[in-house]
């Protein structure tokens, strides 16, 4: 990697807090906490399940005291297998303008997905600049074609240099977008509960009566 990029790539603070997918639904919350204590301890946690029915999503989101042992998490405990299913982790608060499923990425987020990966020991380390900056460029949907075209080659992986590398780099941007998704997701659950609260108060303080709305007047 180039000087720039491999500075970036180091220097790269982005969150204490992880995002852990891919959990099995029958994992235990102290199996799933256990696993990310692992690395170290644990600030707050919090498995996710939805307010009606009590049912679990299959991620959860991890607090750790600082941004060196998230980032170790995100390297080490990825991958880890739990109850039959390996865990997906990255960094969950990466801040910035929401970008649909045909943007590209950018290349704040791709030099993100570089600085989770170990490159030591590589020999083909010095294409990893080119590879960001490539990858900086491409959108979800292609980063999701990219990885579905790979899945599972190994014969291909082992005699292209540098792909396992990049492979890897895609499912952390994937893995990044998954958690955007779901802290989007939250947001909108949150609002959408306070809003319903608020209509409900409206309610009671009307007597359990609607207001009606004169003809001609919109509602705001």
């Amino acid at each position: 990697m180039d000087d720039s990029l491999a500075a970036a790539a180091a220097n790269c603070r982005c969150s204490r807090v992880v995002y852990v997918g891919n959990i099995a639904f029958h994992a235990a919350e102290k199996e799933v906490l256990d696993a990310c204590e692992l690395i170290g301890p644990v600030r707050s946690f919090r498995l996710a399940a939805d307010a009606a029915t009590g049912k679990r999503k299959g991620y959860a989101f991890v607090e750790y005291a600082d941004d060196a042992t998230a980032q170790s998490a995100c390297r080490n405990l990825h991958g880890h297998l739990l109850r039959g299913r390996e865990l997906r982790v990255g960094l969950a608060g990466r801040a910035g303008r929401r970008r649909g499923d045909h943007d590209p990425v950018g290349i704040d987020d791709a030099i993100h997905a570089a600085s989770l990966v170990d490159f030591s020991g590589q020999r083909h380390a010095d294409a990893v600049a080119s590879v960001t900056r490539y990858l900086a460029g491409l959108s979800r949907h292609q980063l999701r074609e990219a990885a579905a075209a790979f899945e599972g080659n190994k014969v291909l992986k082992e005699h292209v240099p540098g792909l396992d590398t990049a492979m890897e780099m895609v499912q952390r941007l994937l893995d990044m977008a998954a958690a955007e998704e779901a802290k989007r997701k939250r947001r909108e659950s949150a609002s959408a509960t306070a809003d319903d609260h608020r209509a409900k108060m409206r309610k009671l303080e009307d007597g359990g009566k609607a207001t009606a709305v004169p003809d001609g007047v919109a509602c705001v």
